[in-house]
């Protein structure tokens, strides 16, 4: 049980030390690995994964559940369907609207579909 797991990683070693003294309130030992990396250089501690935060393989679960309730790491949010994701991916090669969020995309697709079907109905009951 002397094994090290990494819970966290930051971008700048302040971030660390706040959530180790998070941590080390509730009596858990925090070790901080790589920080002179993101001291000396900010894009060299990215590369290798940021500053990490490590507590005792026992603690893991512990330290998780106080570091989000701390609000030091956050789940990821995975609104975007595996659907969406795939229209995207498609969308992103076309032309002037291929930048633009798939969501919107959608929807202009749509109203293009929509305004070529009434368009030709309505010049067909025209009197």
């Amino acid at each position: 049980m002397n094994n090290w797991t990494v819970v966290a990683a930051f971008t700048y070693s302040h971030q660390a030390h706040l959530a180790k003294s998070k941590l080390e309130s509730e009596e858990m030992e925090v070790l901080i690995r790589d920080e002179l990396n993101a001291q000396v250089c900010e894009a060299g501690a990215n590369a290798i994964g940021g500053v990490k935060l490590c507590v005792r393989d026992s603690d893991v679960i512990r330290a998780i559940r106080s570091l989000e309730k701390g609000g030091f790491i956050q789940e990821p949010l995975e609104t975007e369907s595996v659907w969406m994701n795939k229209f995207g991916l498609f969308t992103s090669k076309i032309p002037l609207i291929g930048e633009l969020a798939p969501e919107l995309v959608l929807i202009l697709l749509i109203a293009l579909i929509i305004t070529l079907i009434f368009i030709p109905l309505a010049i067909t009951n025209l009197p």
